[in-house]
């Protein structure tokens, strides 16, 4: 499948998604969610798919002296990041795919955010300038070995959407961001894995619906 998206890749582009998947592996369910998300917004029309497996890549999510030095204002930002920069800024539509490890992004996302979203460049432009996000749409699309009850009755759920939603994506400018959860995925119940395959594709083809991007 992430072959078949890479194709579309070459076709003229109506939208450019960029599919950053961490922790999420070629074959694996947290990937495969994403490609079904992708699948059903292609229904919508053509895009050109960018899909970027950070570990596939060997991206290195730890922050440099180069990195820190950048960040006081001294020297240049190192090339992996500057490149990563540039994957964001060529596309409309960013999709996130990770599991959750202990009720947030694994360190890979982690990692990818603090060097890449970068001050001057996500925030802090200065004069009252948005930063390179801002009308950039962003979907997460997450997986939990827990269920709704610990999600919802903990906070996790919501801790979630303040940390990442609101902390990194609205503080950067991304005012359409949404986060879909898929749980139960250790539970080892196959008709709830097919479930949720099915449910990520009609996420993709309410987004690619005319009117229906603010919701989905």
């Amino acid at each position: 499948m992430i072959q078949w998206l890479i194709v579309i890749a070459t076709q003229r582009a109506d939208m450019n998604i960029l599919v950053i998947a961490a922790s999420a592996p070629a074959g694996s369910y947290s990937a495969t969610l994403a490609e079904r998300y992708v699948a059903g917004v292609l229904a919508g029309g053509r895009a050109r798919v960018v899909w970027a497996d950070l570990d596939a890549e060997s991206f290195d999510p730890r922050m440099t002296a180069a990195d820190l030095a950048f960040y006081r204002g001294n020297g240049n930002l190192p090339g992996d990041a500057r490149r990563e920069q540039l994957r964001v800024e060529a596309a409309d539509l960013i999709v996130l795919a990770f599991p959750v490890y202990w009720w947030s992004m694994p360190a890979l996302v982690k990692g990818w955010i603090d060097r890449v979203f970068t001050k001057g460049w996500a925030f802090g432009v200065g004069d009252g300038q948005p930063g390179r996000l801002a009308g950039k749409r962003v979907r997460l699309i997450a997986t939990g070995g827990a269920g709704a009850q610990a999600y919802d009755g903990h906070g996790y759920r919501a801790a979630i959407a303040t940390q990442i939603e609101h902390g990194v994506f609205h503080y950067s400018g991304v005012s359409d961001v949404r986060t879909h959860l898929f749980l139960d995925v250790e539970s080892g119940d196959d008709e709830a894995r097919v479930r949720g395959l099915s449910d990520a594709h009609a996420l993709g083809l309410s987004y690619a619906a005319p009117g229906s991007r603010a919701a989905r």
